[in-house]
């Protein structure tokens, strides 16, 4: 007999066998007992959840002559066998595959046919988001006042891409993610059924890997039954899946915050030969050291690690992160950035040492240029007296230069404006210039000026082009934030790819998700949104705020300025 996938074979018969949907069951088999059958229904939802499957459970139980007592089909009237015959009047449509609108007319060609055998005819279309706007207007009408023997079914896992004028005429069900204990309690029954022995800890890693989905969980149990034929263990799961332990991840942490350079490189090694996906290994990285903290604040015997290295080091994985998803070498980048982590004190404390030499040479070599007047040298003799002692404070104690914070403030009426400007003369021409000119970003990760805002750019997307005006959208409210820093240098970059200037604004995606929302619904509105010169700044910068009150030699050279002048005195 052909081997059927664990997923397919133990795919839910009955409503009762569905895991964690309770409120949407409830919904379904409510209306099912009432005869308060909804005529299109539109499932919502991450992969692996139950849409597909609850859809066929939907259309068997309509059709079914003799329903049981708990809803479910008697599985031997005529219509039963008929649909598990592959009845012609139960029809699937893939919408990834079939998404142009000759597909959906010659839908709308056949509906008004009466079902064959069956009392419904049912359509369950999946992927629904991947139709075309031209067939979701083919389908409007169609969907909104079907005959009365068609019920339609709708599954997508974008939501947000489905058309309002769709969502409106379904009844719309939000499927969520299954939980950890229910992925569990499944998997060990279908494991028990299948006689696959499997440890407890291979199954959390199995129900963590799936990330609520069910198909997902048991297509990885199929692998790691096809992997290790006597029993299943956590190992086993982290091996196919280029994976380290916790233990192995908390050795490697505590490594890094050692500061032993040459340990770290080695068990990078170490993970390389074991085949391992730097992304992943970052991102359980990150994970563990979120855990950590959160063990830091809410357990009594909680670890030993310092919570502000934990801070430091999350910030500094997630700048790898971001910095993966387009090196071409993604060993050297883990290599690099963590070396400089581990060694940031020291090189900061070489880069003050070196400033410094090179004020004292620039002194020494100017005194022997030029007459110094009596005037002069009073002066001279007061910057000793004042600043000899900072410098002196500064190399003992190993005082550095640090980071200056600009703070910034949004001026709202203008971002607004900003926003409907872009709406008001947005192109799709102009998006695909942009996507284009865009790529041309690689050229300056490296480069000392722009590298920073490029990478930070890299981690956004083109939302709205205008002739002036561009809406970028990012997932991450850190990564806006920085771009504000560093405005200025943003737009000299972009000027620089776009060789014209552009008003600019940067939107988390949740704040696009409104902006769309809200443009779709005043559409046919022409005086919504309309052009404005701007009359304000966008972004008031206040004053500079430094961290480190103690500079190294800001008031020396200050005063070696005024002394020497401009034209003698330079800085590296």
């Amino acid at each position: 007999m052909e081997y059927q996938a664990l997923y397919r074979k133990y795919r839910p018969t009955k409503f009762s066998d569905v895991v964690d949907q309770e409120s949407i069951l409830k919904i379904i088999t409510n209306s099912i007992k009432e005869g308060k059958i909804s005529h299109a229904y539109l499932f919502s939802g991450p992969r692996g959840t139950g849409k597909t499957t609850i859809a066929k459970l939907l259309a068997k139980t309509v059709n079914c002559l003799n329903l049981n007592k708990d809803l479910s089909i008697c599985g031997q009237c005529e219509n039963c066998i008929d649909i598990l015959n592959n009845s012609s009047d139960i029809i699937e449509i893939d919408a990834a595959s079939n998404n142009g609108v000759e597909e959906i007319r010659e839908l709308k060609s056949k509906i008004n046919l009466v079902p064959a055998k069956l009392k419904y005819k049912v359509y369950i279309i999946d992927e629904v988001h991947m139709l075309s706007i031209s067939a979701f207007n083919a389908l409007l009408k169609t969907l909104e006042e079907p005959p009365r023997h068609v019920i339609f079914i709708l599954a997508t896992t974008e939501f947000y891409k489905v058309p309002t004028t769709i969502v409106s005429r379904c009844q719309c069900l939000n499927f969520k993610r299954i939980s950890k204990e229910g992925l569990s309690k499944r998997i060990r029954k279908i494991a028990d059924l299948e006689k696959i022995k499997i440890t407890d800890e291979a199954i959390n890693e199995i129900t963590t890997y799936a990330d609520g989905g069910m198909r997902d969980a048991l297509g990885m149990l199929d692998k790691l039954a096809s992997y290790s034929l006597d029993l299943i263990t956590e190992d086993d799961f982290l091996r196919i899946n280029g994976l380290i332990s916790q233990n192995d991840l908390n050795n490697f942490i505590e490594l890094i915050l050692e500061k032993k350079n040459k340990e770290v490189i080695e068990t990078l090694d170490k993970f390389e030969d074991l085949g391992l996906d730097y992304l992943k290994l970052v991102e359980k990285i990150l994970e563990r050291l979120r855990d950590l903290i959160v063990e830091h604040y809410t357990e009594a015997n909680s670890n030993a690690f310092n919570t502000k290295d934990l801070y430091d080091l999350i910030f500094n994985f997630n700048d790898i992160y971001n910095l993966l998803k387009e090196a071409t070498n993604r060993k050297i980048i883990v290599e690099v950035k963590l070396l400089e982590f581990m060694n940031k004190e020291d090189f900061n404390n070489k880069q003050v040492n070196q400033n410094n030499q090179l004020i004292s040479e620039s002194l020494s070599k100017n005194s022997e240029v030029r007459k110094i007047n009596q005037s002069e040298k009073n002066i001279s003799q007061e910057i000793s007296k004042n600043d000899k002692n900072v410098i002196l404070n500064q190399k003992q104690e190993g005082n550095r230069i640090e980071k200056e914070e600009i703070n910034y403030r949004i001026n709202d009426k203008i971002k607004r404006q900003r926003i409907d400007n872009t709406f008001a003369m947005a192109s799709k021409n102009l998006k695909n210039y942009a996507i284009s000119k865009l790529e041309n970003l690689n050229d300056y990760i490296v480069d000392s000026t722009y590298g920073e805002v490029a990478g930070l750019l890299k981690d956004t997307k083109v939302g709205v082009v205008s002739a002036r005006n561009i809406i970028f959208v990012t997932k991450y409210p850190t990564i806006i934030k920085k771009l504000y820093t560093k405005f200025s240098l943003t737009l000299k970059l972009l000027k620089k790819i776009f060789e014209n200037d552009y008003q600019i604004v940067f939107l988390t995606e949740a704040e696009f998700q409104e902006e769309v929302k809200s443009y779709k619904e005043h559409l046919t509105d022409k005086n919504y949104y309309t052009y404005q010169e701007e009359k304000e700044d966008f972004i008031i910068f206040n004053e500079e705020v430094y961290k480190d009150k103690n500079l190294c030699y800001g008031n020396l050279v200050q005063k070696a300025i005024e002394v020497f002048g401009t034209d003698c005195v330079e800085i590296e």
